[in-house]
Formats: structure tokens, sequence, C-alpha cells
């Protein structure tokens, strides 16, 4: 079986997972935060900087979202492609990568007001503490600064892959995947929501990375098709963890997605599997009773659907991994790799 393309009139099928141990993957995750962990520290000290400002109020929206902290794969992504470039100093790569987090942050913030969100890795969200016009004009500050960085860089090439991820991330965002009888057509429309919700921004972070004071066409394009097949992997995991993972693990209840009625991967592949089960369609739908909503979001959790949409990330993995294989074989290549690996078996 092969995977879930994002391409026009596809439909899903699966492929076996990649082979390799847990332990492997978890070691190897250590290695690439050490091989960048000077430029993470230094990242973290100009991200949690933004928020020093003397607009008072700005500085407490902007604390909140900045000190929440994160994975910070973004900035990562852009710190391992530019990695042994002797050509792009760490001033300028710092810059980039902070860059790439506060886009990142902007969307989450923007994401929280219209998910109406009350916290987020545990904290109160802005919107929460300050409310939606607060909350909203924060994320715009955060847009506005992640371009400013960007365009002190002097690179207009830089700056227009930097403005297409914006662009294209509205779009993605403004997507709703619609539920229909034709569940082809859904799959579809999630993955034309996943690319622009998420791939877009690590494919930008890694294409962004590798052009920085440097210029190699080969490199930006298989960086950028490593982005983009890292990022829909990614925003899949993230989807199976919506249902596998604890509330305590997520911050809000289990299955919140199909509670809110959102169309992810698992519940498409619950309702082809499971054709004559109307509980998922009718949770999606806004019509279900709370013990159908929870009967809907159990059989989802145990049931074939999880591990089918694992198998899905899984070949995005290996298609991530197959872009690096032009590139020269450094240590930086391979924490990529082994990056794209861990995706598949991450738990948070």
């Amino acid at each position: 079986m092969s995977e879930l393309r994002d391409t026009p009139g596809s439909t899903m099928t699966f492929a076996p997972r990649p082979t390799g141990s847990p332990t492997t993957f978890a070691g190897e995750r250590i290695s690439y935060q050490r091989l960048i962990e000077t430029e993470l520290a230094a990242l973290e000290l100009a991200v949690r900087g933004i928020a020093d400002v003397p607009n008072a109020v700005l500085a407490r929206t902007l604390s909140i979202v900045l000190g929440a902290g994160g994975k910070r794969l973004r900035p990562a992504l852009v710190l391992l492609a530019s990695h042994g470039n002797p050509h792009a100093s760490l001033e300028r790569r710092i810059a980039l990568a902070t860059a790439a987090e506060l886009l990142h942050t902007a969307t989450l913030v923007h994401d929280d007001v219209i998910d109406l969100a009350a916290s987020r890795r545990g904290s109160q969200t802005v919107n929460h503490v300050f409310g939606n016009t607060l909350a909203v004009l924060t994320g715009d500050y955060l847009f506005g600064k992640s371009g400013e960085l960007v365009a002190g860089l002097g690179s207009p090439p830089i700056m227009s892959v930097f403005s297409w991820a914006v662009m294209e991330l509205v779009k993605g965002e403004m997507l709703r995947p619609q539920l229909t009888d034709d569940l082809a057509e859904t799959e579809r429309e999630y993955v034309a929501k996943i690319r622009g919700k998420t791939a877009v921004l690590l494919a930008m972070a890694c294409e962004t990375g590798s052009m920085l004071d440097a210029d190699d066409p080969q490199a930006r394009s298989s960086m950028h098709a490593y982005g983009m097949s890292l990022g829909m992997a990614f925003q899949i995991i993230d989807d199976v963890l919506d249902f596998t993972a604890t509330e305590a693990e997520l911050g809000k209840p289990v299955g919140n997605d199909l509670r809110q009625g959102t169309v992810t991967l698992p519940s498409i592949l619950y309702m082809r599997e499971h054709p004559d089960d109307s509980s998922v369609r009718r949770v999606l739908n806004g019509g279900a009773s709370d013990s159908e909503t929870e009967h809907a979001v159990d059989a989802v959790r145990h049931s074939k659907a999880i591990e089918s949409s694992r198998q899905c990330a899984a070949r995005y993995v290996a298609e991530a991994v197959g872009h690096l294989s032009t590139m020269p074989n450094t240590p930086a290549r391979r924490a990529l790799e082994a990056l794209a690996e861990f995706v598949v078996i991450r738990h948070d």
C-alpha cells in the first residue's frame, strides 16, 4: 500500500512504517539537539527578548505567548538547514530562526482566538486573559516583527519565500474540509488543509535556512521538499495524538478535534472502515448527544484508523528522508533524517 498523497484526485492508501527502534530515534534526537546546542540557547534568548518592549500591555501579552516554550521545531530546522555554512554568521542564522518561530507563534495566537481556546501548553492563552482584541493585535505584532527580521537579512529571495509561506498559511487556515458522502473528496480537502496549516511553514524554514548566504538550487529544492513532507507527517501525528494522548498531556479533552467538528485523518479512516457506524459522522455534524460523542471518540481511539494514520505519516517521513539523499552525508543531514523518523513515534 502507498500513502496519502498531496495530489488532486488522489485517495488514501498506506505503507509500512520505517524500520528502526524508538531507542535509536530518541538517541538521535538528543544528538540533533547537541549539534545546535549553542544556537538553540542563543535562539531562546532572542525569542524571549522580543517581549522587551516599552509598551507595558504588549510586553505582558508577548511574555505570555513567548514564555510558554514549545518544541522550537521550525527554528531548529532553520539552524540545521544552515548548519556548516561558513558564510552564514551565527547572528544571521539566529535572526532567521527567530523569524520562523515568531511567525509560527503568531499563527498560534490567532488560532486560539478562532478556536476560543482558554489554554495552550498548560498555560492560559492571551485571548483568555486579555480578550480577543489584544490577542489579535499581539499576533499582528509578531507577524510584523518576523517580517522585520527577515527584511533585515537583505535577501529578496528569502523574503519572497517567507511571504509565500504567510499567504499559504492564511489560505490553509481558511480551508474547512467538508464532511460529505464522498470521503475521497473530504480526504483531498484534509490534505490541502494540513499542507497550508503546517507543512508550508516547515518547508519555508528548511528552504530559507538552506538559502541563507548560499546559492545552491539543489539544496534549496531538497530542503523545501523535505520540509513539506515532514510537515505533512507532523500534522498527521498531531491528529493521532489528539485521540491517543491523555487529557493532561493534551491540555484539552481527548478527541477535541472530533468534539469541535474538525475533520482529521483518524476520523476519516474510521468512517471508511466502519460505514455502518454513524456516530462519528453525527458528532462532526453537530447532532450527537454527549454519550454518542464519548462513544465516537472511544471508537476512533481504539480502532485500526489510528495505526493506519501512523502508517500514512510514516510514508511521508520516508519521503522526507529520501529528499535528503542528494545532500552530503554531514552531521546536519543525519540529524534531519533522525528528526524526521522521530516524528512518527513521538508522544507529545
